[in-house]
Order: structure tokens, then sequence, then C-alpha cells
């Protein structure tokens, strides 16, 4: 209650600063300049300037200066009117999100016929004088001409950006999940792990801005960067589309990819439609988007196996042994046996096809198998599959996308957005190779609903209002039901060595769900000619539901009866206290408030601000963390009252009447609900203050040098705050377990920049960027172990103990589209560095037997030379669009190393990783509309780069481990020892092909 009384004080004074403050949302521009008589120079006051086909405008003031605010980002006409002037109109007026777009105009006293108007179009500046932090935007044309199909891969293109081998997105060198995505003015993320609640269609975006720089402080939660999408809005006429495409994967590469060669053209297949316009004009327009995807992927399995197929090496237990083949109970009766068990294989297709024993018998005639055989053979059903290819990799996505805009008045609109997108997928696990059915199915449910109302007070004064409510639901399961019949005996999970698993089922099961409720605040006053103020609150209301269980046998089903009874079993859930079991829900809470200042001269610009920042964990710790698991506590004050005088717990009864005075040791002691009362503390609120601060010199007509400089801070991903909630850890010695914080402190990260951006010709510019990120407080393992207490374990627990530092810098050179061609080119120079790539390094590093790095070390993101390239060439009604892409290799570890006085850690490089993408595509006119057809093919050289490589020569497709095992003459049954080793995630994806059209009208 004291936490919520504290929030509820911030939020009053906050509501207060705003009132004083002369009354925006980072999904609106700005438009300003000068209006001038052509022939004396002198500024025409009172001269309109009108936004067409907008309500937007303005009158230009005694200087003939004008500003037009909460221009959405999209390509404009202005007109300029003044009595006794000819009307001028100005096309192609591009106005970005949070940037100033400078208009001037020259009006001539000459008077033309009625009607007429001069008009001339607009030339979009190759540099941004109010550009104060690295800024990368991609509008909607420029979405057209890409060959992507995804709004993410257009992200990867952008300069400081590296995808990791997990395809994780790292910017400028900090870990995944330090961006936050913003959707129409409101943070839509999944705080569990900090993913996007929904992708948005690329279709549907107006612009897209990737800033990498130290971003305004209206932008929070957030430490690498920041992801921001405006999507279309205010059509003024009908229109729309529809879109297919087809494809497959086209690839000599069959020895890597199993099945590749099979080609179906249907194997990606997608049809979107979309549909816009005004119902009442200049009153109420909607948009709508639809979309259904079916991607193959490339990884395939082949179904050879059942998840019932009782195959390979099979270990019977010793009581199974003693009971049922008595002959094989002694010890020595066997060669090479398993703690006395019994291996034997079945063939590779029935269950009991053929018996084979794998060791040698003393005296295998003394044997009678045959009663056991027939027995095994008529319970067990057959394990054989069709043989067919299975895909693993693949997904299926629906989405909808909605969008109503209403006008109530020409100074009062309000917009409801909404988004589902619904996916259904496999991550492909090669263990289930030969066993595919076996495997996980994956559901991913993201819904968005935002509502915003925006209301101008005056010509320079307007605020925003933005509600939002956001679910996503993960899940996974092998089967829906979680007691269908179908699951198998966790048993015969097993595994040969250098065999892929032949029988069982993935028997976990998990569901989350993350919800968010927002609302948000934002006023933008442009005070003075040179003061543009901006200021707003936010406050999140998070609730997260967790389940993660691992199903198991009923208690009578154990591995000895599954060889009678079949292997499928009656499955049961254990409760929360064991290992087999977790679940848990928080309703932690987020609250914040910025003010900023743009401060806009002839020779600097300053974006000025600072945030506030205050979190409710909704949290519990241990209160004494060497006797964590509530349910079996260690010590004895813990388990028993002290019932004597000598402070010793359990040593006698009250009246010392029973069991000579001892206390009985079956009585209850302390109980768990008095436990309750004192094992757990609350965790703390936290808070923090972070300045930002931005400083723009525009020193020539095509010349801007900048620099930026901030604090930013991040609350920890939630999975960690809450990660094993129960504090339950395995049995036995040495580290047993890894426990969550709640009381993570905030993630922080101190970033600055300088660059130059350089106009060199008409239509080509350069762009340098050197920056810095000194990286703290990072959640990490890398404290001493937790001993239990006796000392006999220990466990490990999350804490703010990571940091790192990020230096690079960026190179770019761009050249607009003209005269039929246009291309850009970035080169980044970077050093990321860090003493773990990710929160568990530090334990697990314990857990193979070595020790945490004390020093930083490359991260696994360390890509030190990153190129990225895109060109376009074409006319009027066709083109072609490529993007190149080249990277240094990224770090690993190496298994040995000659010198021992190296790091081992990331000390080696994966081989250099380069590709080639390509659209072409050819316009008609067809009716009313136009139809598109276009042909798109990625990684158009079918080049096979390393992702992952082994550990002991470097190298995705090779190790000296295959003639290791080749020694040991191993019984390939299931599959050879070439097979075992060629590992298909070890490489890139393939070349894809798609063919695809699209008519619009």
């Amino acid at each position: 209650m004291k936490c919520t009384r504290i929030a509820c004080l911030i939020c009053a004074f906050a509501v207060v600063m705003v009132a004083i403050l002369p009354l925006h949302a980072a999904t609106t521009g700005k438009i300003t300049g000068t209006v001038t008589d052509s022939e004396t120079g002198e500024p025409l006051v009172g001269a309109n300037v009108i936004v067409q086909r907008t309500s937007l405008g303005a009158a230009a003031d005694a200087d003939g200066d004008y500003v037009i605010l909460n221009v959405s980002p999209g390509q404009y006409t202005l007109v300029f009117r003044m009595m006794g002037y000819t009307p001028k109109q100005v096309q192609e007026v591009r106005v970005s999100s949070d940037l100033t777009t400078t208009i001037d105009v020259e009006l001539s006293p000459t008077v033309l016929q009625a009607g007429e108007v001069v008009s001339v179009v607009a030339e979009k500046p190759l540099v941004t004088r109010d550009l104060t932090a690295s800024t990368s935007m991609v509008n909607a044309e420029e979405f057209d001409k890409l060959p992507v199909t995804e709004v993410g891969e257009a992200l990867e293109l952008q300069a400081g950006l590296i995808k990791d081998a997990s395809g994780a997105l790292h910017v400028r060198g900090g870990r995944a999940g330090e961006v936050s995505y913003w959707i129409d003015g409101v943070p839509v993320m999944d705080v569990y792990d900090r993913n996007t609640v929904v992708d948005v269609n690329k279709d549907m975006v107006q612009e897209l801005q990737v800033i990498s720089g130290a971003f305004n402080a209206e932008y929070g939660q957030a430490m690498s960067g920041i992801v921001n999408i405006t999507t279309k809005e205010g059509f003024d006429r009908f229109g729309g589309s529809v879109t297919s495409y087809i494809g497959d994967h086209v690839s000599t590469h069959k020895e890597k990819f199993p099945h590749i060669s099979k080609i179906n053209p249907f194997a990606i297949r997608n049809f979107e439609g979309s549909l816009y316009g005004p119902i009442i004009d200049e009153k109420l327009s909607i948009s709508l988007n639809a979309r259904h995807i079916y991607f193959d992927g490339w990884l395939s399995g082949t179904n050879v196996y059942n998840p019932g197929a009782v195959t390979g090496n099979l270990v019977l237990p010793q009581d199974f042994i003693d009971e049922y083949l008595p002959e094989y109970s002694e010890s020595g009766s066997m060669v090479d046996s398993v703690n006395r068990g019994f291996p034997y294989i079945v063939g590779s297709n029935d269950y009991m096809d053929s018996l084979v024993v794998m060791s040698e018998l003393d005296n295998p005639d003394s044997v009678s198998f045959a009663a056991h055989y027939d027995s095994l053979k008529s319970l067990h059903p057959n394990g054989k599959g069709d043989g067919d290819p299975v895909p693993m990799n693949w997904n299926r996505k629906l989405y909808l996308q909605g969008k109503i805009n209403y006008r109530f008045t020409p100074s009062m609109k309000l917009d409801y957005t909404y988004i589902l997108d619904d996916v259904e997928y496999n991550d492909y696990d090669r263990n289930y190779f030969l066993n595919p059915k076996g495997d996980l199915d994956r559901f991913r449910t993201g819904e968005t609903h935002i509502l915003r109302w925006t209301q101008t007070l005056s010509s320079r004064t307007f605020y925003k209002l933005s509600m939002s409510y956001f679910t996503k639901e993960y899940k996974h399961s092998t089967y829906e039901n979680p007691h269908s019949p179908l699951y198998v005996h966790p048993d015969l999970s097993v595994q040969d060595p250098y065999s892929f698993r032949t029988a069982g089922t993935n028997n976990n099961r998990l569901r989350r769900q993350t919800t968010t409720m927002l609302g948000k605040m934002d006023l933008t006053s442009q005070v003075t000619k040179r003061h543009q103020i901006k200021t707003g609150l936010e406050f999140r209301q998070h609730d997260l539901t967790y389940n993660n269980i691992t199903l198991r046998p009923v208690a009578s089903q154990t591995s000895m009866n599954f060889l009678w009874e079949g292997p499928y079993i009656d499955t049961r859930i254990l409760p929360d206290t064991t290992i087999y079991a977790s679940s848990y829900r928080h309703k932690p809470v987020e609250f914040s408030a910025y003010i900023q200042d743009k401060m806009e001269y002839k020779s600097m610009i300053v974006n000025a601000g600072i945030r506030f920042d205050y979190f409710e964990p909704d949290g519990r710790m241990l209160a004494d963390e060497s006797d964590p698991t509530i349910t079996n506590p260690i010590r004895p004050e813990n388990r028993y009252h002290d019932w004597g005088t000598d402070g010793e717990p359990n040593t006698f009864d009250p009246d010392g009447s029973e069991n000579n005075g001892l206390r009985d040791p079956g009585e209850p002691a302390v109980t768990l609900s008095e436990r309750r009362e004192y094992w757990y503390e609350n965790a703390t609120p936290k808070f923090q203050i972070s300045p930002r601060l931005g400083v723009s010199f525009p020193i020539t007509a095509r010349g801007v040098i900048h620099f930026s400089y901030g604090h930013f801070f991040q609350i920890p991903r939630f999975e960690l705050l809450y990660q094993n909630p129960d504090f339950e850890l395995d049995s036995g010695t040495g580290n047993i377990g890894l426990i969550g914080n709640a009381d993570l402190e905030p993630e922080h990260t101190v970033s600055g920049e300088i660059g130059l951006q350089q106009q060199i010709t008409d239509n080509i510019s350069l762009d340098v960027t050197g920056y810095f990120r000194d990286v703290r407080n990072l959640a990490g393992t890398r404290a001493a172990e937790i001993e239990i207490y006796g000392g006999s374990a220990t466990y490990s627990k999350i804490i703010n103990s990571d940091f790192g530092f990020v230096k690079g810098l960026i190179l770019a050179l761009n050249k607009r589209f003209a005269n039929h061609f246009g291309f850009s080119v970035d080169y980044t120079l970077q050093v990321a560095k860090g003493t773990n790539s990710n929160p568990e390094q530090a334990r697990n590093a314990l857990l193979g037997g070595s020790l945490p790095e004390v020093q930083l070390t490359p991260l696994e993101w360390d890509q030190r030379h990153t190129v990225n390239m895109s060109a376009t060439y074409g006319y009027d009604t066709w083109g072609v669009s490529v993007i190149g892409q080249l990277g240094s290799g990224l770090p690993y570890t190496p298994r040995a190393s000659q010198d021992i006085t190296t790091l081992l850690t990331n000390s080696q490089k994966k081989p250099m990783t380069y590709n080639l993408d390509l659209r072409a595509f050819k316009d008609f006119s067809v009716g009313p509309g136009n139809l598109n057809v276009f042909l798109r093919i990625l990684n158009l050289l079918d080049v096979m780069n390393a992702v992952y490589v082994y550990d002991d020569t470097g190298k995705p497709g090779f190790t000296r481990d295959e003639d290791i095992a080749a020694a040991t003459n191993p019984p390939e049954t299931v599959n050879s020892l070439d097979r075992w080793f060629t590992n298909s995630t070890h490489f890139s994806e393939p070349r894809r092909i798609e063919l695809g059209f699209t008519y619009s009208f």
C-alpha cells in the first residue's frame, strides 16, 4: 500500500507539472518556413498555408513565418495563397515523425488568369538539419521497392544492427531485448521477454523509424534503440490491393538439407488484401488489411518412426530382469552390460521384427525369449512411419488490421486501431529428425487495441490522449489435450550415441500470457518561434500469468510396466512444489513522465529533456537464501519449534512426557502456514531519472554536425524477475538450480555519439557517426554461488552483475533515386565487449567446470565489420532492386587453445558471411488499376553461410569428433555417422524464390 501511495503522489505531482507548463507523441512531424515577396523579399504577413486534403494549415506571422504542427508522416502538397499574389503549390513535401520539414516560398505579385496556380516540386533534402540522434527511416514507397516481405527484414538493413546466430537483433552492441517497439505513438512490448506483441504488416506501414542514437526523453524502457512504426491513415479516396505469391527453396545443397531437392511451388503461399477510403467525406475513413501466409521452411525431418516406437538400445530395469529374465540377472552373464541391464534393439521399423542382442551372451542357447517376444509384440503398436518428409521449421500466420479515423471537428479527431497476429509454428529440434511427430507445436497470438484522441487547442498547441490494451499469449505442447492417450512414457525418450531419437514425445506444456493496459498523454506547444515544448505522462498496468508443467505418468506406470501395457501413459500434473510444475501471476505497475524542449535556431538545434520512471515489481524474495525451499526446509528452526530453554529447536517436548523427553519426529512442528509468515520479503519499488541531450549544428547549407548524450534505463525482462517463483531446486550436491530476482535494479546505459551529415552533390550525401555505449547493471549470474545450509549444495541467482562497453564508427553513402538509379551503402566498424552475452552464461561456465570471465570478452554478436548495400534501377513500369550484406565472422569459444594465457571465451571467429537478395517487377495497366508482377529471390547465390560451427575446427560442416566416433565402430542402425554430424542448423537459409503479383486500384 505504501508503494501505491508513492505512485499516486508522483502522478499528482506530474499532473500539476503539466498544468503549469505551456501546453506529442512521436507519430507526427512539423512543417515550417517563411513566405516572402519574390521581388522585394519582404515577409507576407497573413499569407495562408494549406496542407491539401487535410484540415491542417497556418497563417504567416509578422515575420512571414508559419508553423504547422501535428502532421502525420507522409507526402503532401502545400498551397500558399495571398491576396494580390499568384497562388503556389509545392508538391511531394515529405514529413517524418518528430522532425521538422522546412518549406520557404516566394510568391509573385504578378496576377495570372483566374484559377491558375504555379506548381513546384519540393526536393527532399539529403541532410536533415534537426536530426540530433542517428535515425534511419523507410517510408511506404521505399518498402515497395525493397526485396523484403516483413518489417523485420527491413530492420536488418539499418546501420548498427547485427543479427546473431539465433536470429535476434542487436542494436549498437546491446543485448537482444534492449529495443522498444512503438506503433502509432504507443509502446507495444511484451515485457516478459521484451519482444513485439504483434508484427505490423509492411504494406500497412507509412513510415518506419529506427532511432539508434541517444533518443529523446519521450522514449523510455529501452537502452539500445527505438523502432517507431506509423501506420497508414487519412485516406480521401477509395482504393485497395490484392497480393498473392507462391514459392519454395531451390537449392543444390541436398547433402546439408534433406529433401531440399523436392520442389513444391506452393510450399510458400501468401494471400493478402487491403481496402481503404472515406465513409463520410472529411469525417470518417477506414483502412482494412488481412493476410494469410504459410511458410514450409527449409529444415525437414523424415517420418521413419512414430512416437511410440521402442527402438534403439534400451536398458531394462534390474527388477524387470530379475523377475522375467533370471538368466541374465547374474553379474557377468552379459559382456559389457550396462548396470546389469539388458540392452537390445528392436528392428528399424517394427517393435519386434527382429531382436538383436547388443552384447555377447555366455550361453545364448539357454535363453528362451519366445514368450516375452510374443507378448511384447502383441501389446505394442507398429512403430513404423510412412517415410515421408516432414517440415520442421514451418509457420502459418493469420494477420488482421483495421483502423478507423473519425474527425468530429477540424480540431478534434479520434483514431482506433486493431491488430491481430496469430501464428502457429514449429522450431526445429534435430533430435526429432526421425520422429518429427513427437516434437512440440507452438502457438503465438498477439492482439492490440489502440485508441487515440487528438485535439488542437490553438494553431500552436495540441495534445493526444492514448489508451491501449494488448495481450500476447504463447503456448506449446505436443498434443492439445494434456490427457491425450498419445503421450509416451518419458523413459522411452532415449538416444543411442550418435543417433537421433526414435521414440518418445516432448511432454512439456507451457502457457504464458502478458496483458498490458496503458494510458498516455502527450502535449506539444510551439511556445515561441524557437522553442517547442513536449511533455507527457504514461501509466502501464501489466498482468503476467505463467504455467509450465512436464507431464508425468501415474505412479503405477513404471518403466517396467510400459513394456507389457504399451508405451502410452496416463498423464498426471504434479503440484508446483515439485520441479515438474511452476506457475505464477504478477501484476507489476509502471509510471513515467517526461519534458523536453526543442530549440531551433539558424546555427543550432537543441533537443534537451529529462525523464522520470517508476516501477513496482509485485514480486517476492527469500528472507533467508540459505534455506530456499519452503516446502522442504533444511534449517532446524524452520522445521521444529524450540520447546526447550537452550535455544536449540527440536530438543524436548513442552512437558517432556513422550519418547523419554525427546520430541516425536513424526509430530508436525513449524507448519507451512507459519513459514509463509516470515519466509518471503516483498521486492522494493524502483525509480530513475534520465537526462537526455541532442545538438545539431548546421555548419553549411549542405552540412550538419550533430552530438547526442543520454542516460537510458530499462527494467530487465520480467521472465528474469519471476523465474522459478517457488524457489524449487533439484536434489543432490553441487549447483542444483537457478532462481530469479524480483528485486533486480534497472539496467543502465550511458550512450553518446557525434556525427556529420554532408551533401556532396545534388543527389549524393555522406554520413559519418562515431558512438560509444557504457553498459552497466545488466542481469547476470556472476556472483558467488549461494550455499545452502549444511554446505552440501549451492545454487545461483539472477543479480545485476554484468557490464560491457561498445564503441563503433558508421560510414554511410546515399544516392537518392534519380536518373533511374539510386543506392545506399553503409559500413559499420564496431567492438562489443562485455562480461557475459546472456544472464546465465556465468552459471553455465561453472556447471561446465570453468570459471566465469573476470574481464571484458567479445560478445556473441561482436561483428567487427558489417556492410549493408541496396540499389535500385528502373523506369516507371519496371525495375530491379538488390540488397547485399557482408559481415565478418561472429565470435565463438574454441574447445581448446595451445596458448593457455589466451582467454577462450569467444576468442575465435567464425567464417565471414555474405548474402544477396533480388527483386524484379513489371507494371501493367489492367482495367481501373495497376497490376504489378514481381519476382523475389532471397540468397540469390545460394551461399551456405556458417551460423554455428564445431568448436574444435571452427567450421560448420567438419569436426574431428566424427573420426573419433568412427574409431569406436558404433552400430549405425538408426542413422549413419555422416548424417549425425551433418547439422543443418549450422548453415543459413538456402536460396528462396517467390513469384507473385499485386493488383491495386
